[in-house]
């Protein structure tokens, strides 16, 4: 872990880089606060408004538990579904290549896959994954100089559907509230559709809160702009994102590359800084042509406007699995997050 920007750029230089290099680079970092993770047996061992995940939300008494409407592409989220169970429904029972697929799993597979679709085509509550105290978070280290000094952010997402975030109908598949500080808040009971369905939440986890420096990755809008040589780049890679660096995103709250608040994140797969100017335009980047396409230069020079809120990462102490071992990635406007808009913000999925 790193604790100043004089720590990374030592690790720079010991790594080969140039001191110039090392310099422009540590010059970059962010600072942020890690969280570290552990199980609770009750909930109730987790202060009102503290930073958690799982669990039930700390709401103020007139803010409505977030609803999303009917998945408008619904056919996009059922076909595997469907087509899971066409082929369970096919299979020869016994089956050979599959000794486990006896008739009760069989019809076990057909009703959790329906009960999904019936999900995807219906009016569903989010599922509460964290809330952040954002005073709690200052008292443990610094974050970027916007970033409100109070207040806790409450964060829903649509488990059944599991929006990736490239595409501009997912925003109807989370949800960012802030609650300024002042308000009393209580821990809110789920919704009926969501008690009972393990599924569609998590168990309580608490968080310690550790400061700690965030190196600015390889392959994002900001480091684009500093337009460094190609061998340079190389040599960043080896350094810091490449599966065998202790910098590459990590799963299990087991250390600072896992879950943070602020700073710099630790991706998986491509910029999420231009994915964010793309997708809140109006363009879709499932297919990475909106990436490329030279119509879209504009937009993408707005991309370094986004900065990092939070990232939630796989824990299995917490029963969250994103993907394989992915992570959640919280991303706001520089101009949302001084304005306090954060139902602006945007949302993103990464996995290996």
């Amino acid at each position: 872990m790193f604790n100043t920007q004089n720590d990374i750029r030592a690790s720079l230089i010991e790594a080969g880089i140039d001191e110039a290099s090392a310099d422009l680079l540590a010059q970059q970092a962010k600072p942020a606060v890690w969280l570290e993770t552990r199980k609770v047996e009750d909930e109730a061992e987790i202060p009102i408004g503290a930073t958690k995940f799982g669990g039930r939300p700390d709401l103020p008494a007139g803010v409505a538990w977030p609803v999303r409407p009917p998945w408008p592409n619904a056919e996009k989220w059922t076909k595997r579904l469907r087509e899971t169970i066409a082929e369970i429904d096919k299979a020869k029972i016994p089956d050979k290549r599959r000794p486990w697929l006896t008739p009760e799993r069989r019809e076990e597979i057909r009703r959790e896959n329906l009960e999904e679709i019936r999900k995807i085509e219906s009016e569903q509550p989010l599922s509460f994954v964290a809330q952040i105290d954002l005073a709690q978070i200052w008292a443990a280290g610094l974050l970027d100089e916007d970033m409100p000094k109070q207040g806790v952010l409450s964060i829903f997402y649509d488990l059944a559907a599991r929006p990736w975030g490239f595409d501009p109908q997912d925003r109807i598949g989370f949800a960012i509230l802030f609650h300024d500080a002042g308000g009393i808040l209580t821990r809110r009971e789920e919704p009926d559709e969501l008690q009972g369905d393990e599924n569609s939440h998590f168990p309580p986890v608490a968080c310690t809160r550790h400061a700690c420096m965030t190196p600015l990755p390889l392959g994002t809008a900001q480091y684009e702009r500093l337009d460094l040589p190609d061998e340079l780049s190389q040599q960043v890679y080896d350094w810091g994102e490449s599966e065998d660096s202790p910098l590459h995103a990590s799963p299990y709250g087991r250390d600072w590359t896992c879950h943070r608040v602020g700073g710099w994140p630790t991706p998986i797969q491509e910029d999420m800084q231009i994915e964010c100017a793309l997708v809140n335009a109006g363009h879709y980047c499932g297919s990475g042509d909106a990436h490329k396409d030279p119509s879209l230069a504009a937009v993408r020079t707005t991309a370094t406007d986004w900065l990092l809120l939070a990232q939630i990462g796989s824990d299995e102490k917490g029963g969250m699995m994103w993907g394989d071992d992915g992570q959640l990635y919280l991303w706001i406007r520089r101009d949302d997050l001084r304005a306090r808009h954060f139902a602006n913000a945007w949302l993103i999925l990464q996995c290996y």
